[in-house]
């Protein structure tokens, strides 16, 4: 039977002088060791990896990372997850620890599914396209949990590496995640998108419609971000969205939406680029395979023909 943590006083956690560097040495450092973890391939510890460009790009904005998480876990000598140690007092569950720990998980160079934070009371691991958290564990219910956290970060977890190829983040879901989506007083910060393509529209109630699409956006260092656009828009900002379409498109759509299974996707082709104006969602919407965050749509606008 596992007896990790065993002899540990948790009421050390209270003690104003256990600080961060004591959570790595009596708890977190044990927890890697008995998934499977150790300093040397093919499962190894990397503590505190440093990033050549240390920012990361979230469609237009670039979010300088300045917080590097204490470990990179590799397993089959491929990265898997990241862990930040914090202190007892330090929230893990909202705000900025959390924040950085998923635009370091997102980089070009570390790229991982799972990021997680302990801060000695608390284990919790998020997944980067999931909404909330997919393990929240009290450390003095790490024995109890073993076989849970056994599949999802032990070094013979079913979860693959990395994040697999041709996988394209939700653009809400994201600028949600890094904290991007709001200024510093709390006001949402409205977007525009240049050169939109939608691929799929569907009529959600009598009220709400969704237009979804692919957004690539190349950066002057050369960096391409691979994100999908979701937009929910009522009756009026929608007849805009007909309106941007050519005729016999815009009809087709118009009548395809009056029946089941009232989703139609658009032959990439005939359907023009648009400009969207839209604020960031405050409902985030999960299915089996990801969590979701759509924009609301303030306006729809065809661009002009190109002179070329």
């Amino acid at each position: 039977m596992l007896t990790l943590f065993e002899g540990f006083d948790f009421g050390l956690l209270d003690d104003p002088a256990f600080l961060e560097d004591s959570v790595r040495e009596e708890l977190v450092v044990p927890l890697l060791a008995a998934l499977g973890y150790s300093a040397s391939p093919p499962h190894r510890i990397v503590r505190s990896r440093p990033l050549t460009h240390p920012f990361v790009h979230i469609g237009t904005v670039r979010k300088t990372i300045s917080i590097i998480p204490d470990y990179l876990l590799q397993r089959d000598c491929e990265n898997a997850w990241v862990l930040d140690a914090k202190g007892p007092g330090e929230i893990i569950d909202s705000g900025k620890n959390v924040e950085q720990a998923y635009s370091y998980a997102i980089h070009k160079d570390v790229r991982v599914p799972l990021y997680s934070l302990c801060n000695g009371r608390r284990l919790i691991v998020y997944h980067v396209s999931h909404w909330p958290a997919v393990l929240d564990v009290a450390m003095e219910d790490i024995c109890q949990r073993w076989p849970e956290l056994l599949a999802l970060l032990g070094t013979k977890a079913a979860w693959p590496h990395g994040v697999p190829p041709g996988f394209r983040a939700d653009f809400g879901l994201a600028l949600r995640k890094a904290g991007l989506d709001r200024d510093q007083d709390g006001q949402k910060l409205y977007q525009i998108f240049l050169s939109f393509r939608a691929h799929t529209i569907s009529r959600v109630a009598d009220d709400l419609y969704s237009v979804t699409g692919p957004y690539d956006q190349e950066h002057a260092d050369g960096v391409t971000t691979d994100l999908m656009l979701t937009f929910d828009c009522d009756p009026a900002v929608y007849a805009m969205f007909l309106s941007a379409l050519p005729l016999k498109l815009r009809e087709g759509v118009r009548l395809g939406l009056t029946r089941q299974p009232y989703r139609l996707f658009l032959p990439e082709a005939e359907t023009p680029l648009v400009t969207v104006v839209a604020d960031p969602g405050d409902t985030v919407h999960t299915n089996e395979n990801e969590s979701y965050c759509p924009f609301i749509a303030q306006e729809f606008v065809p661009e002009p023909p190109s002179l070329e």
